[in-house]
Formats: C-alpha cells, structure tokens, sequence
C-alpha cells in the first residue's frame, strides 16, 4: 500500500506549497520539506538529493524532435535564457510514455525548449522520439529550476555563504565528489578558499557554476579539523513515478528519487527489470551501508520477492532504503531506446 506524503519521516520536514504554473495551466499543490544529512568529522558521508525546487512553468507538448519540445502557448512563454550554466532548468515530464523522465535545458527559443537527451551522459542519447518511447503531443511537462555546487555549498560570499569549510587546497577542505557510473571516474570538488570559487581536484579553474542534476549520488567528506554540522537541504517532493537510466551490462550510481524510506517490494520496477534466481541472472540493486562502509546488493526473484547477495533463502522484500541514500543499478542485458529506462511506482499519494 502507498503511504500518503503528508506521513513524511526520517528527518523530513514538510510545508505545504503549490507549483508555479502559467495562466493556461494549473496543477495540484505538491508539498515542500527539507532533509537533514549529519557530516560528521573526518567521515565520508554518502547522500542523494531527493527534493528539487519549485516548477516555475507547466504545460503541454504541441510538437516534438529528437531533442526539443514545443509549446503554442501564446505569447510564447520562455521568454529568458534557460541554458545558463549559472542557473540551469529542468523539464520533468509529468505526463505520456516518458513520464518521470528529467532532462537538462541546454537552449531554447520563446516556444522551443532543446534538451540534453544523453540524461547526465549516462549512456547513448535516446531521442524524444524513440518508438514506444515516443514524447507526443499532449503530453504534460514541467520547468523548474537546477542548482550548482555554488546554489547548494555556498559561494563565499555574504549572500552565499559557504555550507562547508573550504581551505587553500584540498587536503584542508571539505570535498564534494559526484557519481555517475562505474565506467565513469568521479569527479571531485573542493572549495579554493586562495582563489574564492569553488575547483575540481586537479584543475584550477572556476567550478561554481557547475550543474548538479537532480537525484544525483555523491559524498561529502568533512575533515579531521571541521565540526560535525548538520546539512539541511530543502524543496519539493517528487512528484510522479521515476525513470532511472541505465547502461547495459553496466553499473549506475542512482538513488530512488524519493524523500522518504521505500522498501525493495516498493520499488515496483517494472518491465524493463529482470529478475533472476541468482544474483548473476538478475538485475541488482546496491544500497550503501553505511555502518559497514560497503554497498549490499539485492535482486528480485521470479516471484517478486527479493534476497541480499549471497543469502539466497531470506525474504528481503522488506528491507527499508532510506531517505537521502544512494544506491547502484547493475544491469545484465544490452539495452537500448526504451528499454534503457527503468521505472520505479510512486510510493505515496499527493492526494
């Protein structure tokens, strides 16, 4: 059974907010919260982040490409640049085969919204057109705003203090590490308190104005001398079903998506999730542990129950992934187009 969102835990604090939305479209309100990961001293913390900010447009698709989306809306209503690397957009689709999905503005006109269709370079691109995949007029969709390492950790500035403890190189400072896949290196940032911006390890240029995209698995790890703070993030819940993109006889960091604990018998993946009686037959998802240091890794029988590698026998189905933890998504098979994405149930009601 979904919970109802408004039973929030796991140090979830919920406000209610409605989404900003033009004249010609309207949605029920969707609520707000904020999530409280504790840093501790000389620890690596691991964490997702589950809350994206508030829709600024929602609307309807007229017409669609391989990589952009149209509206009719007149006058046209993207009236400022939505590609700035100082301060990305997002469209959610909210609606059609594609629903879940969350790409990157990478340009646009007044009706015209182009976007990344690689999803945060996991894998090929997979077009807006793809068969039985296929983004078609009507479909509803939302903008809402992205975030940077310097909207989120602070730029050193009176406006924008900074959240972590910065130094004048990275073994004095806090880091923020970014994941992507196991095929991919990560990439890690630490905030240049000589040069006052933030850089990644092993460069010197400007890094604040680099883009996190939502949901994204990373570490922050506070050093020996640092405080243990509490690092409180804020904004609005997930509000459809989630798509997850994955490589084919690969391995992707993700998370759920969701701002509150979901069992494994939650996840619902659907489809494109191959179960399997062993867990070198089957789709697997890992969650980090982080009392042991190391992710578990779990696959779903035939009989939609789940187990925890190597223990073949025990019922898992109930194990609890929490809010804000990150996970991996292995998958067996060779994928492409719409079997690319994997979909996972809405685990509570927004009514």
């Amino acid at each position: 059974m979904r919970n109802k969102i408004i039973y929030f835990l796991s140090g979830i604090v919920l406000a209610t907010g409605a989404i900003s939305a033009n004249a010609q479209s309207s949605v029920a309100s969707v609520p707000q919260g904020m999530i409280n990961f504790s840093l501790i001293h000389n620890t690596t913390t691991y964490l997702s982040l589950p809350l994206t900010k508030n829709s600024s447009y929602t609307g309807s698709v007229a017409e669609v490409t391989t990589n952009t989306i149209s509206v009719d809306d007149v006058p046209g209503p993207f009236t400022t640049n939505l590609s700035s690397a100082a301060a990305p957009y997002f469209i959610r689709f909210l609606s059609g085969n594609e629903t879940g999905r969350v790409l990157l503005i990478t340009g646009n006109t007044v009706s015209t919204l182009t976007l990344d269709t690689t999803d945060n370079g996991t894998g090929e691109a997979v077009a807006l057109t793809t068969t039985s995949f296929d983004v078609e007029a009507g479909d509803t969709f939302e903008i809402f705003p992205g975030d940077t390492l310097a909207s989120v950790f602070g730029a050193g500035t009176p406006q924008h203090p900074l959240r972590l403890t910065g130094g004048s190189n990275v073994i004095a400072s806090d880091t923020v590490t970014f994941y992507t896949s196991v095929t991919t290196p990560q990439v890690t940032y630490f905030f240049n308190t000589s040069a006052d911006y933030w850089e990644q390890y092993g460069t010197t240029a400007n890094a604040n104005n680099t883009i996190i995209y939502p949901f994204s698995s990373l570490s922050i790890t506070r050093r020996t001398a640092h405080p243990d703070m509490n690092l409180v993030l804020g904004g609005r819940v997930t509000p459809v079903s989630v798509l997850t993109k994955v490589i084919g006889r690969g391995t992707v960091y993700d998370s759920t998506h969701y701002p509150i604990d979901v069992t494994l018998s939650q996840l619902q993946f659907g489809a494109n999730w191959t179960m399997g009686t062993d867990v070198l037959s089957a789709d697997t998802i890992s969650v980090w542990n982080a009392a042991l240091g190391q992710f578990d890794t779990y696959y779903e029988e035939p009989d939609t129950t789940w187990r925890k590698y190597p223990d073949a026998v025990t019922d898992q189905s109930n194990f609890t992934i929490t809010a804000g933890n990150i996970t991996t998504i292995a998958k067996r098979a060779a994928v492409s187009g719409a079997s690319s994405f994997i979909k996972s149930t809405l685990p509570y009601s927004l009514n």
